[in-house]
């Protein structure tokens, strides 16, 4: 008589059967990081006619790296560092943001709002961001005396004090700084004021916002660290 063939039990030949399908599945990609903007007309791409402003382009630059974006944008037209406070901070706080950019001031100087006003606004807004663990990246403001619309008396010097107490608030706060004054100066000597900024001679054109993603990548990745390797999706057929 031949000897009985030992058999598997039910519940081991499920749990293998599960385990072999499991492998065969694709790995899952990594959770997609929030990011929150915080700003003006500038996050909501006023200017632009297409492709959004600098918050959604750097959106998208961050995914063709591999990471995955849930973007926040609480940016709103017309926001000054007070009404940034007031009215954008409280949301970006229950966010659960892993990177925050903040970009706000133009409005403030504009409006001539006095600069000790916006730097105690700024560092307002600086102090609670910092509690939610977020990395964050500050930027400072154009040059608008290279827009077509920028030859008002004093606004570059003006521009210029706001940008100290910008990176003032920075190193403070250990904020990762983008530096658009120079970034923009730069697009205007590659491109001409007429391409980098829009119709209405004060907002960045589609093209100055791409310009404007390209300058704030860099603090981006400085910012975020070790967390850009850890978010980003594995490659097809690579193990997590």
């Amino acid at each position: 008589m031949p000897p009985a063939r030992h058999r598997r039990p039910p519940a081991l030949a499920a749990a293998a059967a599960l385990a072999l399908a499991i492998a065969a599945l694709p790995a899952r990609a990594a959770t997609p990081m929030t990011y929150v903007a915080l700003g003006d007309s500038t996050a909501t791409g006023v200017g632009s006619d297409s492709g959004g402003g600098y918050p959604q382009r750097l959106a998208r630059r961050l995914e063709a790296e591999g990471i995955q974006v849930r973007l926040v944008n609480l940016g709103v037209a017309g926001a000054t560092a007070a009404d940034l406070r007031r009215d954008q901070l409280p949301k970006a706080m229950s966010s659960g943001a892993v990177l925050v950019t903040i970009g706000i001031g133009l409005n403030d100087v504009v409006q001539r709002r006095p600069l000790r006003d916006f730097a105690r606004d700024l560092h307002t807004v600086a102090d609670l961001v910092k509690r939610t663990k977020a990395a964050v990246v500050i930027a400072t403001l154009p040059d608008l005396t290279q827009a077509p619309g920028g030859a008002e008396a004093g606004l570059g010097r003006r521009i210029e004090q706001y940008n100290a107490a910008i990176q003032t608030a920075a190193e403070r706060h250990g904020f990762q700084v983008a530096d658009l004054h120079a970034a923009s100066r730069e697009a205007v000597r590659a491109s001409g004021a007429g391409k980098v900024f829009a119709s209405d001679g004060f907002h960045p054109s589609a093209l100055g916002y791409e310009r404007w993603a390209e300058a704030m990548l860099p603090a981006v990745e400085r910012a975020l660290g070790p967390r850009v390797q850890a978010r980003r999706a594995p490659a097809p057929g690579r193990p997590q």
